[in-house]
């Protein structure tokens, strides 16, 4: 596979994991928040003695198990990021040279 390809399958496919990592963030905040799961998983589970709590979920997964979808892409984000680094390290090694050591001339003067 060309370096050209193989760095815009990887930026695809860190995008697309980060439109997930924001979506499975907003389902946890907004759509099933902290004490949505009832306390103890069940349906008819008691929270504080208040009585039945309705047990929330999304698409057959509770709280909990979005976390570990979340936390799952997480780890790939990171993954995925130290993968870009690698195959952009000429370029940042060269910025970094230009940046820390800057010559008289521009570097892309004529």
């Amino acid at each position: 596979m060309r370096p050209t390809t193989l760095n815009l399958a990887v930026d695809l496919i860190c995008l697309v994991d980060l439109l997930l990592l924001g979506a499975t963030g907003a389902i946890l905040r907004w759509v099933l928040p902290p004490g949505s799961g009832g306390g103890h998983g069940s349906a008819g589970g008691f929270r504080g003695g208040r009585g039945p709590v309705e047990v929330k979920d999304l698409l057959g997964l509770g709280r909990h198990d979005w976390g570990d979808v979340h936390f799952v892409l997480a780890l790939l984000f990171v993954l995925l990021i130290l993968v870009h680094i690698v195959l952009h390290w000429t370029w940042i090694k060269t910025c970094g040279r230009s940046i820390l050591s800057p010559s008289r001339q521009p570097p892309c003067s004529p």
